[in-house]
């Protein structure tokens, strides 16, 4: 499913690009689904008994935003996933002052922007080649 996309060198090394710039921009207290880093903590939704953990979390000031690094994925059933997972994090960020943002590699911004406009998220699209 989504989580073992995340297990490539290609994923590692964007990861870490975005938590670098995370703390270049004054983020504190970063955490990352990933390896060597505190875990985000997890979403739980009660009622189809699946838990969402996002990609990265951080604070600035008393905000709360959260990171996601966008995956292309064809199969629907991992796009609806998806799609969920970020009305959630867009809700609860918004609840806590923040932002989503949206990390996009190279040949995937179309992708993510479609997402974004046809399901209604209020999310901040960020090219992981401008960063």
């Amino acid at each position: 499913m989504l989580y073992t996309r995340k297990e490539t060198e290609d994923y590692n090394s964007m990861a870490e690009k975005i938590i670098q710039y995370a703390e270049k921009s004054g983020f504190e207290e970063i955490k990352a689904d990933f390896t060597g880093y505190d875990s985000p903590a997890s979403l739980t939704m009660v009622n189809q008994e699946i838990k969402l953990t996002p990609d990265f979390s951080a604070k600035r000031g008393e905000k709360k935003y959260y990171f996601e690094l966008v995956v292309k994925n064809e199969d629907e059933k991992d796009r609806e996933m998806l799609v969920s997972k970020w009305k959630a994090l867009e809700s609860i960020a918004r609840m806590k002052g923040g932002k989503l943002q949206l990390f996009v590699p190279r040949g995937s911004y179309k992708y993510a922007s479609e997402l974004v406009k046809d399901h209604h998220i209020e999310a901040q699209l960020t090219r992981l080649n401008k960063i």
